[in-house]
């Protein structure tokens, strides 16, 4: 073992003892290096004048260092000093060790960590212990932990304030399978404290006992008559409050199976199912949520409990998805056993429409409700009821909260010499309290925002225009407010983009009850430059004037601020020696680059040109997807800096893989969609052709079949024989359209996924649809879903296209004997 190896073994031992969060991925920790040193320094000064009371002229050094060691843990120090006071930071060692190391499918989590399984069960809780995630390509995934969630903390009567704890140790799992239908979950989740972790006696009023809880959810999600997708999940929870009672519990929730039942022992549920419908271009959803009061487990620190929640959701695109609306209504309630003496009552409701009329307009309109209901009956209106119908509302308690906006964006003009542009907004905000459907004092008010900008670039000369105009008006029960003003400012840009400068104007007026109150102008001026990458120096530079009725403000702030920061300490590199025959050209740098077993090694440029090709490997991917690579790349060929080059080409590497990944996903499901589909239509191929053929039995049968039209004289009869006719041909159709989709399936279904985009028809079906189907795949919604969506969306597209290209084909007829 080198000495390297060693050093780098007595390190992770002796850090074990400290505390640190670290991500890493096992088969990169041999290419790190041992130790990077990385930090900076920044040094401010600020002179004001003016009539504030606060120092004339103040000054700050700040500065930090860390080290990292191995990739894996950080020491960092910190030092500051003002015209005040000189402070000083170090490293804090602390008791928490968190690693979590990573290779291809298989995640671990050691030490201080916290997992979530679901929010009934295990919730981001922390234990100190292990856990894993195992999500291999497939149908199956699962997740489990094991460790200590609480230490032992004895009573200390010399603090009473310090709340004593029992040890608590605890277990639990989540697997899921995905069948060809049905997605189901499973979770458990137990802890338990140790009676006897504790000896010193605890006054009883602090209720501190050991605990028993046991938790079980099962989800699933399906379709119901191939389009309504369901979700579900319930959740049941047990707990004996006290371990030491005795008694014989009676709780029969399918979690008490799996504690120490007594007569402290009890069993809550919860539920939540959802419904989500596509219709048209958008989708229908219906939400339940119901928990039990006193639902908890004693793996989260906060749940949510005794609730109802229903929602309501829809969203559509019409008008060729220039519209997209999203609605959005929600009611909440609580005192589900008609314990408590109040009941809350919550109704939200929202509505979002965004139209894109073209490439320049764009408009978005939302409304938001916001109101809530409280019903109180104090202890006396018990005592001295005389009947049942007495006191019915003794505090009847609303809350309304409005919410208005509306944003207008206008394009004029957008090339590579000018860009043009104007923007509208407004908004309302109003609050309104009640009792007894009387609006209480000071609880009602309303406040209305409005301003429009236009903004005028140069992009080849990097000069922006801007000028606006914005006010604010209020009301409430003291009056009215108005504020008013306009604003103007321009920036731009020098010396290759490294020096910004901005610099703005603005005028507000202020009124209240229709009175003038002040004036303010203020003039804004701001410069920041980048020199070397690692040097960036920033000067601003703040006047304002402030003139009322009753005094005079004249206001000075000047900042001017220094920074430096690196991200390694380099060693002074030697100087090459120059060739023998003296010519001084220096030859371009080699760059080598490792990325997840990958190695790029070449020039800048030919690195860059490496990236281009594995990029034109991507077929068919959105264009937001192919736009946001190509900006990555663009900005790492524009780095001059070869460390930031390295570093730009690893952000392109992970959007990259990120990308590709997400592509194969989609030809994935694509695929599966393609056989699914198949296998459907193989099952209605027989009863069209049965269709077909009963029709073409019918008019071969007619009497009039064959009879020339002009020796027709009973017109009814003759009406009656042409609708048979055309009854079928569109059962001639409709099976001629069926068999050439079938065929197109056929094929689909065959290809290897990794070849699909190769298939004309289906790239260009790609071409139109990807886009929904990559923000399907972004949410994580489940393989059923994202293959449902696509199969919807393929039977349109290509019966359309056998409408076009089955025009001439026979039909084969394979049911009847020949």
């Amino acid at each position: 073992m080198t000495l390297k190896k060693i050093l780098f073994h007595t390190i992770l031992v002796f850090i074990s003892a400290f505390g640190f969060s670290q991500n890493f991925n096992v088969q990169e920790l041999g290419k790190t290096k041992l130790v990077n040193v990385s930090g900076g320094a920044t040094a401010n000064t600020v002179f004001y004048s003016g009539n504030a009371t606060r120092e004339p002229f103040s000054y700050f050094l700040n500065g930090n260092i860390n080290i990292n060691v191995a990739g894996l843990y950080n020491l960092p120090f910190s030092f500051s000093y003002t015209n005040q006071k000189l402070g000083y930071g170090k490293p804090v060692l602390m008791n928490r060790l968190s690693i979590h190391p990573s290779y291809k499918w298989i995640t671990g989590h050691i030490g201080d960590v916290s997992m979530t399984f679901s929010p009934y069960t295990l919730s981001g809780h922390q234990f100190s212990g292990v856990g894993v995630d195992l999500t291999p390509q497939g149908n199956f995934k699962i997740s489990a932990m094991y460790g200590r969630l609480l230490k032992n903390s004895e009573y200390n009567n010399l603090y009473p304030e310090i709340v004593p704890t029992y040890k608590r140790l605890g277990y639990g799992f989540k697997t899921s399978y995905a069948f060809e239908k049905v997605n189901l979950g499973v979770t458990f989740f137990k802890a338990k404290d140790e009676a006897g972790s504790l000896s010193n006696p605890i006054p009883f009023e602090l209720g501190v006992t050991p605990k028993d809880n046991a938790a079980i959810s099962i989800e699933s999600s399906f379709k119901v008559l191939k389009k309504l997708q369901v979700f579900t999940e319930y959740a049941n929870s047990s707990i004996t409050e006290d371990l030491r009672a005795e008694g014989n519990g009676k709780e029969s929730g399918i979690s008490s199976f799996f504690l120490n039942k007594n007569s402290t022992t009890s069993s809550y549920d919860a539920f939540k199912g959802q419904l989500t419908y596509p219709a048209g271009k958008g989708t229908l959803g219906v939400g339940y949520e119901r928990i039990d009061p006193n639902y908890r487990t004693l793996g989260g620190y906060y749940f949510n409990n005794d609730l109802e929640n229903i929602t309501i959701n829809a969203t559509q695109n019409i008008l060729k998805d220039k519209v997209s609306l999203a609605l959005n209504l929600g009611l909440q309630k609580d005192n589900l056993d008609k314990q408590k003496q109040s009941q809350m009552k919550r109704l939200v409701s929202s509505i979002n429409a965004d139209f894109r009329a073209n490439e320049k307009l764009n408009l978005n309109i939302n409304y938001s409700n916001f109101q809530s209901y409280t019903n109180s009956r104090n202890q006396f209106d018990y005592i001295n009821q005389v009947s049942d119908y007495d006191y019915l509302d003794t505090l009847n308690f609303r809350q309304v909260n409005q919410n208005a906006a509306i944003n207008i964006n206008y394009l004029l003009k957008n090339d590579k010499h000018l860009k043009k542009a104007i923007n509208a907004n407004f908004s309302m905000q109003d609050a309104v309290n009640q009792q007894q459907g009387k609006t209480i004092e000071g609880g009602a008010s309303t406040y209305y925002n409005s301003g429009i900008a236009y903004t005028v670039g140069y992009p080849e000369k990097d000069l922006n225009f801007t000028g606006s105009l914005n006010n604010t008006y209020g009301k409430t029960d003291s009056g009215t407010n108005l504020i008013i003003g306009p604003t103007i400012g321009a920036s731009k840009l020098f010396f290759d983009k490294k020096l910004t400068t901005n610099a703005s104007t603005s005028y507000n007026t202020s009124y209240n009850n229709g009175d003038k109150q002040n004036d303010i102008i203020n003039f804004r001026l701001n410069g920041s430059y980048i020199y070397l990458q690692n040097h960036n120096f920033n000067m601003s530079v703040i006047t304002l004037f402030s003139n009322s009725s009753t005094q005079k403000n004249n206001d000075l702030t000047a900042t001017f601020a220094y920074t430096y920061s690196f991200d390694k300490i380099k060693m002074r590199p030697k100087r090459e020696p120059l060739p023998e025959n003296g010519d001084k050209t220096v030859s371009e740098p080699i760059l080598k680059i490792n990325f997840k077993n990958q190695i790029f090694e070449g020039t800048r440029d030919q690195i860059i040109a490496q990236l281009k090709e594995m990029q034109l490997t991507l077929h068919s991917l959105p264009a937001e997807s192919t736009n946001n690579l190509e900006h990555l790349l663009t900005l790492a060929s524009l780095t001059p800096d070869d460390k930031e080059l390295k570093e730009k080409v690893i952000d392109y590497l992970e959007a990259y893989t990120a990308e590709k990944e997400n592509l194969e996903k989609y030809n994935n499901y694509f695929v599966e969609a393609s056989q699914k589909l198949e296998n459907e239509m193989n099952q209605k191929d027989e009863a069209l052709e049965n269709n077909y053929t009963a029709t073409l039995g019918r008019v071969n049968s007619h009497a009039l079949h064959g009879v020339n039209e002009a020796d027709i004289t009973n017109r009814t009869s003759y009406n009656s024989y042409l609708k048979l006719v055309d009854r079928n041909e569109n059962s001639r159709n409709q099976l001629k359209n069926h068999r050439w989709m079938l065929r197109e399936m056929a094929v689909l279904s065959k290809i290897p996924s990794k070849e699909i985009q190769q298939n004309e028809n289906a790239a260009e079906f790609s071409k139109q649809n990807i886009e929904d189907i990559f923000k399907l795949i972004k949410e994580k919604k489940n393989a059923a879903e994202i293959v449902g969506a696509i199969e919807l969306k393929i039977i349109p597209f290509y019966h359309d296209l056998a409408v076009k290209n089955a025009s001439n084909d026979e039909i084969d007829l394979k049911y009847i004997q020949k």
